[in-house]
């Protein structure tokens, strides 16, 4: 059944390879063949962008982005008309000889808007956006439209990207119904695949999509459509379709996750990996390869397992090439992950721990080969960096920054689960303290090296966020005592330290030890799923958590800095996962807060300062007014809604073209990074305590976020412009997400024809939001940093900062 599955997916890949014609997104064409929907693109030109940027991250060497590189200059520079004869004829026809009402309607950008489309082959962000607002494809569209004779509004590249993904769709359904030998003929033949495409450009011309309507009002047959799209993909690539198959192989990567099972404590000689594509388990049709060296590696009941044999750290890579013979994919490299196993035989020939830790002691010490993997990292960066300039050198920057990160997360784990005992339904954690304060000592000396190293490349580099990841691994109990002793507490702060995460059961609650002063209890009860379905209708995605904190004995009602959850989610399948969101059950009634999930760990994540009980629920918010902005701002106002973010001004009515006030834009950045903080206070004469926007004012000050007008006055009623939103998202940036400001500024305002409007102290926030991306100019190529933003706007630029 997995082979079936992986030669179903590969099926799917080249598919879609051999259609790159159109704008796709790359999920719909699997999800009939066993896909999960977790998986799923939401329609969308941004977020077509977003998915065919990350698509060609995978691809990791010039072999394998050359052949794209030549589909994508060969698109842009056919001039050959006759490949889209068969649609120029029918146009011609409706044409007649109005040919200067229809202008734009001319053969060579006919083949303009159809090889223009190819957006798989464009290699970055800025090609893609291009590609996707060019004016004169728009203009194309709007005549085509006319021309049908339909009354619908003029066509969009959104419907163009509309009727690709209904394709898609189709094909999914006639994937799906195919025998296992079908699929494998079907990845190995071109005309078979054509085939495959004819039928489904069929179905869908026959349909209600914008573009299909048109097509037909013109006489535009599907078979027409369908050979226009085989002409120009024939044209653009190799006889090998040497470009389609790179593109499948990037796709197929970009859905593997190799995850590390908890069936083998840290401190063991083991450690087992799962590796998953799309959602399903596939280790039996993968060849492994591995230069971890001194133990073994094989597959054990569908997983990866590495096992040492001697003493020592051993850090290397585990890799698996497609062993698919029946695919133009057998033996490319479809992932590769680095590992660290340490084991050490005490000479008394007791148990063993990694790195002789106390058996009592919580766990094993830092890896130093983590430490040595990071400095590694950094040091080969090094080079580059002090060669670069501008934007170059800051993603350099964030590179070494990244590969600094990585490298603590993984020296700060400690696994605790020897210490958790388990009578009558509860389980309790008793902690070696003595142990646990000189590890953290320990971890912080190898933390301190990487940081250090950092430091030399980027003097101005962000502190690194520290969270020690207490693993308490499988617990077998309803209810939870996990005790944090102010020792501990106390070595953390001292140690730089930001985050204690405690972790069981694929569930984390990570605490600051700042905004505690004494022995502190997390307490975890896991409750009926009733608790939820019987407060609401909404689909709950989660198990139902009672959460709380004592700290000596006494509950903890609401603290200074929030905690952060991370809550297993079910069979993300049945849900919209960007309307997941964080549902709080109280006085039988449910309140809804942000949360962000995370695919890599199937997990919710979102932060609370007061407890209660939790789950996670898919929330769906409909307003009736948001019909003009859809094109852009449609999805984006629904999932800021989904988790609790934005709200309507009236029932079912978002009012998207309405300004926003200062007032409304600290609450709406407050609520998206879960800034909440009861404790914190403001000094503006006109922020009054009966306000309902005091204290998300209050929390934005206090995070760094926003300034007031003066210093006694914030004009909380006052219009947020363009430039003052975009400053304000990259303070969110740099505190919350520890970006770095952008080293060229005016290279980065570069693309905006008004930058010289932008005011002086404005201007590097702006530079950081459009250098990622959380802002983008008019199709006129302004900014137009001066004027109020409309609610539609703040709405789009919440949920950009939402998804970094």
């Amino acid at each position: 059944m997995k082979k079936k599955v992986m030669a179903s997916t590969l099926s799917a890949s080249l598919v879609i390879g051999s259609i790159m014609g159109l704008p796709l997104s790359s999920s719909g064409v699997l999800e009939k063949v066993g896909i999960s929907k977790a998986y799923a693109a939401t329609p969308g030109l941004e977020n077509i962008t977003n998915e065919l940027v990350n698509i060609h991250s995978f691809l990791w060497s010039e072999d394998e982005k050359a052949p794209i590189r030549a589909v994508r200059d060969n698109l842009a520079g056919l001039t050959d008309v006759s490949l889209v004869s068969e649609i120029t004829d029918a146009i011609d026809v409706k044409i007649g000889s109005n040919t200067n009402t229809y202008d734009k309607l001319t053969h060579a950008n006919i083949l303009k808007l159809f090889s223009s489309l190819g957006l798989f082959f464009n290699t970055s962000s800025t090609e893609l956006t291009n590609a996707l607002n060019d004016p004169e494809i728009r203009a194309i569209l709007g005549q085509l439209a006319q021309l049908s004779g339909t009354t619908l509004d003029a066509l969009s590249v959104q419907d163009a990207a509309d009727f690709a993904l209904a394709v898609n769709a189709a094909i999914s359904a006639q994937l799906g119904a195919k025998s296992f030998v079908e699929l494998g003929l079907i990845a190995t033949s071109q005309q078979l695949m054509k085939e495959e495409i004819k039928t489904a450009i069929t179905t869908v011309v026959a349909g209600n999509n914008k573009l299909s309507v048109v097509f037909r009002n013109l006489d535009i047959q599907a078979g027409d459509v369908s050979a226009v799209a085989s002409k120009i993909m024939d044209v653009a690539d190799d006889a090998q379709r040497s470009g389609t198959t790179m593109i499948a192989l990037a796709l197929l990567r970009s859905k593997v996750v190799v995850a590390q099972t908890g069936e083998y404590p840290s401190n063991s000689r083991s450690q087992a990996y799962t590796v998953t594509v799309l959602g399903k388990t596939m280790p039996d049709v993968l060849t492994l390869i591995t230069d971890v060296s001194t133990g073994t590696v094989k597959y054990e009941s569908g997983r990866i397992v590495l096992s040492m044999t001697a003493n020592g750290t051993q850090t290397g890579q585990i890799t698996g090439t497609i062993n698919a013979p029946t695919t133009r994919l057998d033996g490319k490299l479809l992932f590769k992950k680095n590992v660290s196993l340490s084991y050490f035989v005490s000479n008394s020939g007791g148990s063993s721990n990694n790195s002789g830790s106390s058996p009592n002691g919580g766990g094993p010490a830092p890896s130093t080969g983590s430490g040595s993997e990071g400095n590694k990292a950094i040091s080969d960066l090094k080079s580059a960096i002090e060669n670069a300039t501008g934007a170059a050198k800051d993603q350099l920057l964030q590179q070494a920054k990244a590969a600094t990160e990585d490298a603590i997360s993984k020296i700060a784990k400690i696994d605790v689960s020897s210490v958790v005992t388990v009578a009558d339904d509860k389980a309790i954690a008793k902690l070696d303290v003595t142990a646990l304060v000189k590890q953290i000592s320990d971890i912080n000396a190898e933390v301190k090296k990487l940081t250090d190293a950092l430091k030399e490349l980027d003097p101005n580099a962000p502190k690194a966020k520290v969270e020690l990841s207490f693993d308490f691994g499988s617990i077998s109990a309803s209810k939870i005592e996990l005790p944090v002793a102010k020792e501990i507490l106390d070595a953390a702060k001292s140690n730089g330290a930001d985050r204690i995460g405690l972790k069981f059961n694929g569930l984390t609650v990570s605490l600051a030890p700042s905004a505690f002063t004494a022995t502190t209890s997390l307490n975890i009860e896991k409750k009926a799923v009733t608790e939820a379905t019987d407060v609401t209708k909404l689909p709950v995605a989660s198990d139902v958590y009672e959460i709380n904190f004592t700290s000596n004995g006494a509950p903890l009602n609401n603290l200074s800095v929030p905690v952060e959850l991370s809550l297993p989610v079910g069979d993300v399948s049945k849900f919209d996962v960007e309307k997941l969101t964080l549902a709080k059950i109280i006085d039988g009634k449910l309140q809804i807060f942000v949360g962000k999930y995370n695919a890599k760990d199937n997990q919710l994540q979102a932060k609370r300062s007061s407890f209660s009980t939790y789950t996670v629920v898919e929330n769906n918010v409909v307003f009736n007014d948001t019909a003009s902005v859809k094109e852009w701002a449609g999805r984006q106002i629904e999932v800021a809604a989904a988790k609790g973010i934005l709200e309507g001004r009236a029932a079912g009515e978002f009012v998207p073209n309405g300004t926003v006030t200062r007032a409304e834009f600290a609450k709406l950045i407050v609520n998206t990074f879960g800034l909440e903080n009861p404790t914190a206070t403001e000094s503006f004469d006109d922020v009054n305590d009966s306000d309902w926007f005091k204290p998300y004012v209050a929390a934005a000050v206090k995070s760094g976020l926003v300034n007031g007008r003066t210093d006694t006055k914030f004009d909380p009623n006052g219009k947020i412009t363009r430039a003052e939103m975009a400053t304000i998202a990259a303070r969110a940036l740099t505190s919350v997400n520890q970006l770095n400001p952008v080293s060229d500024v005016n290279g980065a305002l570069k693309g905006f024809s008004d930058a010289s409007s932008i005011n002086e102290s404005l201007k590097a926030g702006v530079a950081l939001s459009a250098a990622q991306g959380i802002i983008v100019g008019e199709a006129d190529g302004t900014f137009n940093p001066n004027s109020d933003s409309t609610r539609a706007q703040a709405a789009v630029i919440i949920y950009r900062l939402l998804n970094k």
